[in-house]
């Protein structure tokens, strides 16, 4: 089981390109940059949009589900924050409601706080929010929820298995 992370030992900097981001966050809102132009969505968020390089942006809400397409299992953490979390795991969530025209999800990384247990690909997970101490920011993870009964989902200590994700 994992502990938690220190997020009093963060000092976030938000730059120009993520602010909006952060203040959404704050609310407890996913926001992806989406270009006016094209209707690229993308993240993290750039002052041009990746395919047209246009500087027409705007922001997307997304709904804050989606699939582990990727994880990782941090045994030794380099950052103090994340020392008494460890073993954590990262993982990479595609946002279906945020998918480009052309089939590209839209990912997003961020901690599961369910930990190694509920990891997964193909494991169904939901935004969930997890606010520094002194309330300066508010920072999305992610939490498993209960995967379509009979979908596909690989994890690191077995083959393909098809299985429900602990909820």
């Amino acid at each position: 089981m994992q502990g938690t992370v220190d997020y009093s030992l963060i000092a976030l900097q938000p730059d120009p390109d993520s602010e909006e981001f952060w203040a959404a966050a704050r609310e407890q809102r996913l926001l992806v940059r989406a270009c006016s132009d094209c209707g690229q969505r993308w993240y993290p968020p750039a002052p041009l949009c990746p395919r047209c390089r246009s500087f027409n942006l705007e922001w997307h809400e997304a709904e804050g589900r989606g699939v582990i397409a990727s994880y990782v299992v941090v045994a030794h953490s380099v950052l103090p924050a994340f020392r008494p979390a460890a073993p954590y795991v990262v993982a990479l969530v595609e946002l279906p409601d945020c998918a480009n025209e052309d089939g590209e999800p839209v990912r997003l990384a961020g901690l599961l706080l369910d930990g190694e247990e509920a990891a997964g690909v193909g494991v169904a997970v939901e935004v969930a929010w997890e606010e520094a101490p002194d309330g300066a920011y508010t920072v999305p993870a992610w939490r498993a929820v209960a995967t379509p009964e009979g979908a596909p989902v690989w994890r690191l200590d077995a083959e393909l298995e098809r299985s429900e994700a602990p909820a």
